[in-house]
């Protein structure tokens, strides 16, 4: 009996299991050979998407800096526009946090556009707008540039060609990033609906890295006008979204708005948390700028609860790795709060010095 109940299981279990189908037939033909082109390109343009978002930027360059080369010794225009245009966005994204190569970067970019266009590729000719517009938008941010309209004019050919090939997800993107050239403008009413827009379409159509994008901005926004329960609600919406898929390289920038959050709130054990686990993130993944301001952080948390000392070192070390950035802004602002920690570390000195008589 329990020889039968065991074979009619076993049947029951074959009759439920999933059809093996063989793997498609590979086909040498122009068509075929086509076809695993492509396959392989988008293949390796997701692998290097992948590396980027875990803070991998030299492996994702290298990547698809070997499969431009095959591509175009194969002669395949489209492969090789698509992977170039991919390129560009790698080196836009490798320089925005070293501040490094943003020449090469443009210059690809550039090159990219005119290989899509040449082989009628509009995807690649899109994806090379917003990289050019990436990158230019960061020399200007780097510099304390004032006027955003150039990266914004790219940005906004490159939503206007995602919606003519309806990508929803390339026009979330793109939306989000006209909002951040408002909002560096001081136009912050125009960032909020570019914002908003983007958070809604990408809410739409479960696009998680566009949506963790605008919660964090939202955020910054609900913070300026003092609103601090919806931007700790939209920071730490930001920092799940970001762990969720992975996206570790944001994940130290994503604890560091929330630590900013926690420590207006006054909230400091949390806040020091937050900027501890920052900097173990951003030492592990060598993150210059996560590095700034997971120090700052820690300074500020110190310096609140009269912990001078402590203030002053964690000053010190983001003055320390602005400095080897090259942002003069940075230097000057963590700087300024190591002078200011200086300066009532003396006046304690001498407060010290005629209570005990001398």
């Amino acid at each position: 009996m329990r020889r039968a109940l065991l074979v009619l299981s076993l049947l029951a279990a074959c009759a439920h299991a999933p059809a093996r189908h063989p793997p498609p037939e590979v086909l040498a033909t122009p068509a075929g050979s086509a076809q695993a082109r492509a396959e392989w390109t988008s293949a390796t343009i997701r692998l290097a998407k992948v590396a980027g978002m875990r803070g991998e930027l030299e492996r994702a360059r290298t990547l698809l800096e070997d499969a431009v080369a095959q591509a175009q010794a194969d002669g395949d225009a489209a492969g090789a526009a698509r992977l170039q245009a991919e390129l560009a966005v790698a080196l836009g994204e490798e320089a925005f946090y070293t501040r490094t190569g943003v020449e090469r970067g443009v210059a690809v970019a550039s090159e990219a556009r005119a290989a899509a266009r040449s082989a009628g590729v509009r995807d690649a000719e899109a994806r090379a707008l917003h990289a050019e517009g990436f990158q230019r938008y960061g020399v200007l941010l780097w510099n304390d540039g004032k006027d955003f309209q150039v990266p914004r004019g790219l940005f906004e050919q490159a939503r206007a060609l995602h919606r003519d090939l309806g990508d929803r997800s390339g026009v979330a993107q793109e939306t989000f990033f006209l909002g951040l050239t408002f909002e560096q403008e001081g136009k912050t009413e125009e960032a909020g609906e570019r914002y908003r827009e983007a958070r809604a379409l990408a809410e739409e159509i479960g696009d998680r890295s566009t949506l963790s994008y605008a919660c964090r901005h939202l955020a910054g926004l609900a913070e300026a006008r003092g609103d601090l329960d919806e931007a700790l609600a939209l920071q730490r919406r930001s920092l799940a979204l970001r762990e969720e898929i992975g996206f570790v390289r944001l994940v130290p920038f994503a604890l560091i708005a929330v630590g900013d959050v926690e420590r207006k709130r006054r909230t400091f054990d949390d806040a020091r948390a937050s900027y501890t686990r920052a900097l173990a993130e951003a030492q592990r993944l060598g993150s210059g700028p996560a590095l700034v301001w997971a120090q700052f952080g820690l300074g500020a948390v110190d310096e609140a609860q009269g912990r001078l000392d402590a203030a002053l070192a964690h000053y010190e070390s983001a003055r320390e790795a602005a400095a080897r950035l090259g942002s003069k802004s940075w230097v000057e602002e963590t700087g300024a709060a190591a002078e200011k920690v200086r300066k009532r570390l003396r006046e304690a000195g001498v407060t010290g010095e005629l209570t005990n008589g001398g």
